[in-house]
């Protein structure tokens, strides 16, 4: 999965679930009606007598209770359900967003004018620095964006972008762009590891296992998870390695 294509998907989500939320129930009402009259059941629901309680004295006023049936199960339920799911991909992919806008210029550099293209490479190469070391330099990658061939599309991902360089052979002409297309390529959309770690957690701590500290649990876990590479590991390495660490001098 592409980054750029990751977002603009998790967008669209976005604002079909906000559109959803105006115009769905009214739709499920419409469904729910003609299911009720082919299965011959009255398209009603039942309404439920409010119960009052004595609530002590504060200074916010209560909620007004809904006695429509049909109100109450959109404003409880409906709606509750997709504001969770709008919320939860605002919060799960805000950090994506971020991720895209950095590596923003390789995707629509074609829309800047030359002031904006130089100055998003430079936050580029900023991002792509580690201590005094970067991957690119920003002002040459600028000059190759502009010095770009005309494309097939005039609109292309990162990976169709970066695919045209290697099918062409002219990745050594713009090697500042071709690193950049390569690192946005294969940053990963999403990572699994917490969820694997948390459905691995119930088969490793067990009752024998509870009063494991959590640097063993944790060692545990990492081997449970990442089973493939914990296969390859001789078994006599490890052994000798933690007697060494663990031996005690001893007088004969």
């Amino acid at each position: 999965m592409q980054l750029d294509v990751a977002v603009s998907l998790i967008q669209k989500s976005k604002d079909h679930l906000i559109s959803y939320r105006t115009t769905g129930f009214n739709d499920a009402q419409v469904s729910a009606k003609e299911i009720c009259e082919e299965m011959n059941t009255e398209p009603a629901l039942k309404e439920k007598r409010l119960r009052s309680t004595k609530r002590q004295f504060a200074y916010e006023a209560p909620d007004e209770p809904i006695a429509n049936a049909m109100e109450r199960l959109e404003v409880s339920f409906f709606n509750a359900v997709v504001d969770c799911g709008i919320q939860s991909l605002e919060d799960r992919f805000e950090s994506l967003g971020q991720v895209r806008d950095n590596f923003g210029v390789l995707f629509n550099f074609s829309e800047l004018d030359a002031q904006t293209l130089r100055d998003q490479c430079k936050v580029l190469e900023v991002r792509l620095t580690c201590g005094e070391e970067s991957d690119i330099d920003g002002s040459a990658l600028a000059t190759e964006i502009e010095s770009l061939p005309d494309l097939p599309q005039a609109k292309m991902t990162a990976f169709e972008l970066l695919t045209y360089l290697s099918q062409n052979d002219i990745c050594e002409l713009f090697p500042n762009l071709w690193i950049a297309l390569r690192i946005a390529c294969t940053l990963p959309v999403t990572v699994a590891s917490a969820e694997r770690s948390f459905s691995k957690l119930k088969l490793i701590k067990t009752y024998m296992r509870s009063t494991m500290a959590q640097e063993r649990l944790s060692g545990l876990a990492l081997i449970s998870v990442n089973l493939k590479v914990a296969r390859d590991i001789s078994y006599n390495y490890v052994i000798n390695d933690f007697a060494s660490r663990k031996a005690r001098k001893q007088r004969f």
